[in-house]
C-alpha cells in the first residue's frame, strides 16, 4: 500500500513539474487551478443532483394543480351561465404549457456554473420593472380613455405603446421573478414552511402577466355564490355588460365580471402592472394557496362558504405580512408588516372620531349590511336599486366601480378583512396571529383544519370569541 502511495505520489509531482515547465506557473498556482476545477465539478454535480427531483415534482405538481382546477365532471349539457361565457373562457391548460417549461428551462440555464448572471444586473432589472408597471398602467388607462372616446388614431398609438411595454417586460422577467422568487423562498425557510434543508415545497414559481377575469354569478335573492368561471385577460365593457345581462335576463341570477389580482396556478399567476410591494403580497398569497393544497385546510377550499373565506383570509393576512417583509428587505424600506386587517365593526368606530373624509371602506361596509336587510324582506328590486344609487355616490366620489350588486358581494365577501364581508374571521385570524411567534406558527396551527367546526373549537381553546 505504501509503495503504491509513493508511485502515485511520485507521478503526480512529475506531471506538476512538467506542467510548471510548459505554463510558467509555480506549484500554488497550479494547486489552486486544479481546487478551483474541483468546486467547479463540485458545484455542476449539486446542482444536476437538485434539479433531478426539483423538476419531476415541480412538473407532477404543475399538473396535480391543473387537474384539481380543471375537474368539473361529466357535464353533457351547458348552463346558462357556460353559454353567455362562450368563447370568453381562460385556458388554464395553455397557459401552463406556454409558460411552466419556459420558466423552468431559464431557471436551468441560470443555475449552471458556467452561466455568467450577475447579481448587480438582477437589481438593475428589477429596479426597470418598477418603473415599467408604473408606465403599462398609465399606457392602459390612455387606451381605455382613447376607446371611451371613439379616437381610433389615439387608440392605435397607444395600444402600440402597450405592446412595447410589454414586451420590454417579457425579456427581462424571467430574471426578475427568480430575484423575487429567491427571496420569498428565504423568508419561507426562516419561517419553517420548508422541507428537506433549503428545499421549498411546492417551489416559488409564479409568472409576471396579464391575469384572467371572473365571472360570478348569485342568485337574487340572497348574496351567495352561485359559481365562479375564468374569463379572458382582455375583455371589453361590452363584452362584460353582455355576459352579465344574458345571465341576468335567462338565468335570474345576479352576475358581476370582475378583474383578479392573481391566480394560483402552477407557476402562480400575478399582475404585470402591480407595484412592487404588491407584487410580492400578492406572490405570497397566491404561494400559500399552493402550499395549502397539501394539507386538509386547502383542500376543505372546495367545500365552501366558511371554509373558502378562512383560506383566502389567511392568504391575505399571510400575504401582506410576508411580502413585505420581503419588500423592505429589497427595497432597504421600513413598511409595517404585522398591519391589523379592515375589522369593519371596531374600524366604524373608530372612524367617528376622525374628520368627515369620504371612507370608501365604511361605507361599502354599511351598503353590504342595508343590502342583506332588504333582501331579508324580500325586497329584491329595492336591494338593487338601492346598490345602483350607492354606486353612483361612489363615482362621485372618484371610486369608480363598475357594477355593485349581489355576485360583487358574493365574490369580495370571501375575504373577511374587506368591507364587503359580515363575517367575524379577520378578527379571529388576527388574533391567533397575536398568539403566533410568526406567520409560519400562525400557518402551521391552521393548516390541519378540515372543517369549520375544528376552526370553532381551536377558537375556544384559544379563548377567542365566536362572534
Amino acid at each position: 500500500m505504501t509503495t503504491l502511495r509513493a508511485i502515485f505520489r511520485g507521478f503526480n509531482l512529475r506531471r506538476l513539474r512538467n506542467i510548471r515547465a510548459k505554463r510558467g506557473r509555480n506549484y500554488h498556482d497550479i494547486v489552486k487551478l486544479r481546487r478551483a476545477k474541483q468546486l467547479r465539478r463540485g458545484r455542476i454535480r449539486r446542482t444536476c443532483l437538485k434539479l433531478a427531483y426539483q423538476i419531476p415534482l415541480a412538473i407532477l405538481a404543475a399538473l396535480g394543480i391543473v387537474v384539481i382546477i380543471m375537474h368539473s365532471g361529466d357535464r353533457r349539457l351547458l348552463t346558462k351561465v357556460e353559454i353567455a361565457a362562450a368563447g370568453y373562457g381562460y385556458n388554464l391548460t395553455s397557459f401552463e404549457v406556454r409558460h411552466f417549461p419556459a420558466k423552468w428551462a431559464h431557471r436551468i440555464y441560470s443555475a449552471l456554473p458556467w452561466t455568467n448572471i450577475d447579481e448587480k444586473d438582477r437589481r438593475i432589472h428589477l429596479d426597470r420593472y418598477q418603473d415599467l408597471a408604473h408606465e403599462l398602467r398609465s399606457a392602459r388607462n390612455d387606451l381605455k380613455s382613447a376607446q371611451a372616446r371613439g379616437d381610433n388614431a389615439a387608440a392605435s398609438v397607444a395600444q402600440s405603446h402597450v405592446d412595447s411595454l410589454i414586451q420590454e417586460r417579457n425579456r427581462i422577467r424571467d430574471a426578475v421573478e427568480e430575484l423575487l422568487e429567491a427571496a420569498i423562498s428565504t423568508e419561507l425557510i426562516s419561517l419553517d414552511l420548508n422541507r428537506n434543508g433549503d428545499f421549498i415545497w411546492p417551489p416559488v414559481d409564479f409568472r409576471i402577466d396579464d391575469t384572467p377575469h371572473v365571472l360570478v354569478t348569485s342568485p337574487r335573492d340572497v348574496i351567495e355564490r352561485d359559481s365562479v368561471r375564468i374569463l379572458k385577460p382582455h375583455l371589453t365593457e361590452s363584452d362584460k355588460e353582455r355576459m352579465e345581462t344574458q345571465i341576468f335576463n335567462s338565468a335570474d341570477l345576479s352576475a358581476v365580471v370582475l378583474p383578479t389580482g392573481g391566480l394560483a396556478s402552477f407557476p402562480n399567476l400575478v399582475p404585470s402592472d402591480y407595484s412592487l410591494q404588491a407584487l410580492l403580497e400578492v406572490s405570497a398569497h397566491e404561494w400559500l394557496h399552493a402550499y395549502l393544497l397539501f394539507h386538509p385546510l386547502g383542500r376543505s377550499y372546495w367545500s365552501g362558504g366558511d371554509m373558502t373565506s378562512l383560506n383566502e383570509t389567511l392568504a391575505n393576512l399571510f400575504g401582506k405580512e410576508i411580502g413585505r417583509t420581503v419588500y423592505n428587505e429589497i427595497a432597504g424600506e421600513n413598511v409595517e408588516t404585522l398591519e391589523p386587517p379592515y375589522i369593519p365593526d371596531h374600524d366604524d368606530k373608530d372612524s367617528e372620531d376622525e374628520d368627515e373624509r369620504f371612507d370608501v371602506r365604511a361605507f361599502l361596509h354599511e351598503t353590504r349590511h342595508r343590502t342583506d336587510e332588504l333582501l331579508e324582506q324580500g325586497e329584491i328590486e329595492d336591494a338593487e336599486a338601492y346598490m345602483e344609487n350607492r354606486r353612483l355616490e361612489l363615482v362621485e366620489n372618484g371610486h369608480n366601480i363598475r357594477k355593485i350588486n349581489q355576485a360583487y358581494f358574493a365574490f369580495h365577501g370571501l375575504y373577511a378583512d374587506g368591507p364587503a364581508s359580515t363575517s367575524p374571521l379577520a378578527r379571529q385570524i388576527w388574533e391567533l396571529r397575536q398568539q403566533s411567534t410568526d406567520a409560519g406558527h400562525l400557518v402551521k396551527t391552521l393548516q390541519t383544519i378540515s372543517d369549520y367546526d375544528e376552526f370553532l373549537t381551536l377558537l375556544d381553546e384559544r379563548s377567542i370569541a365566536r362572534e
